[in-house]
């Protein structure tokens, strides 16, 4: 179940404050555009549900899940199937992801590079953002001859300590920083090659802060095997990073050492035109 603090019976507001009257108003209106948002992540999710189904997942009353749905039918964001009743969100919200993916100035101007990355080496390509303790993909590139499906997808997050571009990323900080970042995070087991201790990961990061690369050798999904580097922002922060993801067995040797040669002359070229841009 879903809950927040508004949710929970008896609570009070923000910082132990109750609400007066025109508070509760306001508060009622956010609390509003709170319970959309909770059935729009969950469509996002889990795909198409019934009104009991998102109830039961997120809590909510079924008169506010029915009010909410009939909000987002009407403006075009969700559409109910005839055949099951249930709903699903349309591509009108795609569309309004999209348009913040284009506003993304970072992402438009590396695009192309990654997109070139993809289709020379046959591979699917990443490019992530820093979220705190985690990293965020924002934009994903698959070639079209490559049928080997990856999880991720744009707007997905997982922690740096857990992938390989966020390897890459935590190695341009100093130790002392490396350490309250993994203090932060929530590291989750994915496979027996998931890195949960702290001596391995510095470890690596030694590596890393030498040649510029890091890697994920089956940390996160069985079978596959990924490479990243870090990319600077036009302040010099190390906020981004592409990675390069690919079966275990396409990865090895004279093979790998290509990709990695690629992937490093992708990512100069990305750091001198986002650079060269923005200090415009």
């Amino acid at each position: 179940m879903i809950l927040n603090e508004y949710q929970i019976p008896g609570r009070p507001g923000r910082a132990g404050t109750e609400y007066g009257a025109g508070q509760s108003m306001a508060r009622e209106t956010i609390q509003s555009v709170e319970r959309t948002f909770q059935v729009i992540e969950l469509l996002a999710e889990k795909g198409a549900m019934g009104v009991r189904e998102i109830g039961h997942e997120t809590g909510l009353h079924s008169t506010v899940v029915h009010r909410v749905l009939g909000t987002l039918v009407d403006m075009g964001y969700a559409d109910q199937e005839a055949e099951t009743g249930r709903y699903l969100l349309t591509y009108k919200m795609l569309a309004v992801g999209n348009c913040i993916q284009e506003r993304n100035s970072a992402v438009k101007l590396a695009h192309p590079y990654l997109a070139a990355l993809s289709e020379e080496c046959r591979e699917t390509v990443h490019f992530v953002e820093r979220a705190g303790t985690n990293i965020r993909y924002i934009d994903k590139i698959t070639p079209t001859a490559n049928m080997f499906a990856t999880g991720s997808h744009v707007g997905l997050e997982f922690p740096l300590a857990g992938t390989a571009v966020g390897k890459a990323i935590l190695a341009e900080l100093s130790e002392e920083e490396v350490k309250a970042v993994w203090q932060d995070s929530h590291i989750v087991q994915y496979t027996a090659h998931t890195i949960c201790d702290l001596d391995r990961l510095l470890s690596e990061l030694k590596d890393t802060r030498k040649t510029g690369f890091a890697y994920d050798r089956e940390e996160r999904e069985a079978g596959l095997f990924c490479v990243g580097v870090s990319v600077p922002d036009y302040r010099g922060m190390y906020n981004y990073g592409i990675s390069i993801s690919a079966p275990l067995a396409r990865m090895q040797d004279e093979r790998l050492e290509e990709v990695k040669q690629k992937l490093w002359d992708t990512r100069e070229r990305i750091t001198s035109i986002i650079g060269a841009r923005r200090k415009g």
